[in-house]
């Protein structure tokens, strides 16, 4: 009799729990039930004697559970019990509910169960009363629940209650008994569980056509039974209803479309599980139904998706939820706040499946902005997206959607759009497992020889150096060969793209891709003599990252090819050789001048150079020294660059390396090719002149 609400609940749980736990059954019927019975035969004066009767009434549902089932006062308390149900208070009808299940259930009851259900189907159908069509709903729930499933077919109860709702008359009676069959469905569905759900797919079409009711009350209704049943669906269930409300979306009436959204909206009460199978179908079926003409489709659209996020948990994304579903309305004007917002959230809680299903709109819909900026914040967005969620699984389902707009934005035409999206696919990658992007790695090979345009083959270079380096290093071995031999193809376009991937993967891979650098380098320093400038330019950039990467290890397998290329035939690998020897030398000096140790001096431990034999050093700046000379103008001013590095005084080092140098003016001298003996004689003049008598004397005999 507590005036507060909740206290009284509260006290009246504790009451029957006590009876219904107490194990000296028959000492506990003798000593309550006159009590019991002696206090319904008063009449009610007051409202607090009403709600202790009521609250009598469940201690007699729970007591009965203690008197035989032969026992006539058995028959009376089901009586007062579905006498009670009108009791307008869910909490009472529910708990009513629970004692007609049990006390029908008994052996010698069960039996009766349709002389129970007549009179609480003919109340639901009939009455006026609001609060005596939900008693009598929980009343029917309960009936069945305790005489078993086949009772809804054997009794009529869904042929009752389907023709309720099927019946085309309109008027108040007619209104109030559709409400009363879809109040009846929603409690079967609550009291039942999945036991009711093969009954879910038959009763679709009435949900269908009662969320756009004429009357309010059975639009209400509809909604609340269509919130009931989707959160009890399983997966099977799921499966069942789905695609029915989708094919309904597609329909060309308004009405039909108005009421199927309605529906999809209810699923966000799924249970989590079954929701994140679902949401990924349901949002971008109801994004697409908000360009609709009519008005009451698309308010029923945004409500639908109000209602999805009104389920998320992420307390971060919950303040962006207003964000978002202004984004995915009117993606025109805000897309970009809603990506800023995103970008700038910190994210301190996991990202749950109806976060995620407002959240891929907004991603799809920014990958494909025309603005560098926003495809890469919705890029670097979208790569984070697996260390946000509690099941990675969870975004699985949104990979049709986002994976084209991510491989578009690997083919953008700025690089810094590229790098973001191949970093973005890399991390998808490398949280999701490779057996989610099965067509994936083939895509990027084959781009890597396509003709149509360079950025494109240069977009799937890095995406495929991002994306092996996320599926291990078994991957990568296993990519290598097919990869080197495609630098040998007769497609120029094929060298280069294949080419231009030994310019990411080594940053990508780091100090792992160390073993292959002795398979690889051959292949880059050939490329450096091709004959497509593009396949030599990407060359070059290739052993520069090898050389930024690996210094230590670079100079060791690198310096030999490189001094070699600097007296080749072809000016541009003598360039090329002068230039990544240059950027060489000068990383191992840190910049600095090179220390020129005389023939035969021991080299500090210490000494940026300790690797290098001191004849290998003399070699290399004597044939630097010519290469300042050379033919080609590009060719002399790259070698004057790094001789001006390396040097810090040029007479001392001539006069050191001079035994090296002679024998390459003389080989240049010698040379039956015209450009070689006009490098070697320019140096020759040089060198006399910068030395004079110091060299004479040395030179004259050796050229006699």
């Amino acid at each position: 009799a507590d005036p507060h609400e909740a206290v009284a609940d509260e006290m009246g749980a504790a009451g029957r729990v006590v009876i219904e736990r107490q194990p000296q059954s028959a000492e506990m019927v003798a000593l309550l039930a006159p009590m019991f019975d002696a206090f319904l035969a008063e009449p009610a004066t007051t409202e607090t004697h009403d709600r202790v009767r009521q609250g009598v009434v469940l201690y007699m549902g729970s007591l009965a559970r203690h008197i035989p089932p032969e026992d006539p006062r058995v028959a009376q308390v089901l009586g007062r019990l579905i006498d009670a149900l009108s009791t307008p208070s869910e909490a009472v009808q529910r708990t009513i509910a629970k004692s007609l299940a049990s006390l029908v259930a008994q052996p010698a009851v069960r039996p009766k169960g349709g002389e129970y259900l007549k009179p609480l189907l003919a109340t639901l159908l009939s009455t006026r009363s609001y609060a005596a069509r939900r008693g009598a709903a929980f009343g029917v729930a309960g009936v069945v629940k305790g005489v078993g499933i086949p009772s809804l077919k054997q009794h009529g109860v869904m042929a009752a209650l389907q023709a309720a709702v099927e019946e085309k008359k309109r008027g108040e009676a007619e209104a109030n008994a559709r409400e009363g069959a879809l109040h009846a469905f929603e409690a079967l569905c609550e009291t039942l569980g999945r036991l009711f759900e093969p009954y879910v797919i038959s009763i679709l079409p009435l949900l269908l056509t009662s969320v756009a009711d004429g009357a309010g009350g059975v639009r209400h209704a509809a909604v609340a039974a269509s919130q009931r049943i989707m959160a009890q669906l399983s997966a099977q269930g799921v499966k069942m209803v789905l695609p029915s409300l989708l094919r309904a979306l597609e329909d060309d009436k308004w009405r039909t479309k108005h009421a199927a959204v309605e529906l999809l909206g209810a699923m966000a009460y799924c249970a989590p599980k079954q929701l994140s199978n679902t949401l990924p179908q349901v949002v971008p079926a109801l994004s697409e139904v908000l360009m609709h003409s009519h008005p009451r489709v698309k308010e029923s659209a945004n409500a639908a998706l109000a209602s999805v996020g009104a389920v998320i948990k992420n307390p971060e994304v919950a303040l962006l939820v207003p964000t978002l579903l202004a984004a995915i309305s009117e993606p025109a004007t805000h897309t970009k706040p809603a990506l800023d917002a995103l970008a700038h959230c910190h994210f301190e809680h996991c990202v749950d499946p109806p976060s995620l299903a407002l959240i891929v709109p907004v991603l799809h819909r920014g990958l494909r902005e025309r603005g560098a900026q926003a495809k890469r914040k919705t890029a670097h967005i979208t790569g984070n997206m697996c260390a946000l969620l509690s099941e990675r699984r969870d975004i699985v389902p949104y990979l049709p959607l986002l994976l084209p707009e991510l491989q578009a934005v690997l083919l953008d035409p700025i690089p810094e759009v590229r790098t973001t999206g191949a970093k973005a696919l890399g991390r998808l990658c490398a949280g999701l497992g490779e057996e989610h992007f099965p067509a994936l790695l083939p895509w990027l090979e084959s781009g890597l020889g396509r003709e149509t345009s360079s950025v494109e083959r240069a977009g799937a270079a890095q995406g495929l150096a991002e994306v092996l380096s996320a599926l291990g290093d078994a991957r990568v071995a296993e990519a290598l060969p097919r990869l080197i031999g495609g630098c040998a193809s007769p497609s120029a376009a094929a060298r280069e793209g294949h080419t231009i991937v030994w310019v990411h993967l080594p940053n990508v891979l780091g100090s792992r891709f160390e073993p292959h650098l002795p398979a690889v380098l051959p292949v880059l320093l050939a490329g450096l003599a091709d004959q497509e400038e593009a396949v030599r330019e990407v060359s070059s950039k290739g052993i520069a990252t090898v050389i930024s990467t690996y210094l230590e290890v670079a100079a060791t397998l690198l310096l030999p090819p490189l001094q070699a290329g600097l007296t080749d035939d072809n000016y541009r690998i003598r360039q090329s050789s002068v230039e990544l020897l240059g950027d060489l030398m000068l990383r191992l000096t840190d910049r600095q001048p090179m220390e020129v140790l005389e023939v035969g001096a021991a080299q500090a431990a210490d000494s940026p150079l300790v690797g290098i034999p001191v004849a290998q050093q003399h070699a290399l700046l004597a044939a630097l020294y010519v290469a300042r000379n050379d033919a080609s103008i590009t060719v002399r001013q790259a070698a004057a660059f790094v001789w001006k590095g390396l040097v810090s005084n040029t007479p001392r080092a001539l006069r050191i390396v001079l035994p090296r140098l002679t024998e390459l003016l003389i080989a240049g001298l010698s040379s039956a090719e015209e450009e070689p003996q006009e490098a070697a004689a320019r140096a020759l003049g040089e060198l006399v002149g910068k030395l004079g008598e110091r060299v004479l004397p040395v030179l004259l005999p050796i050229l006699q």
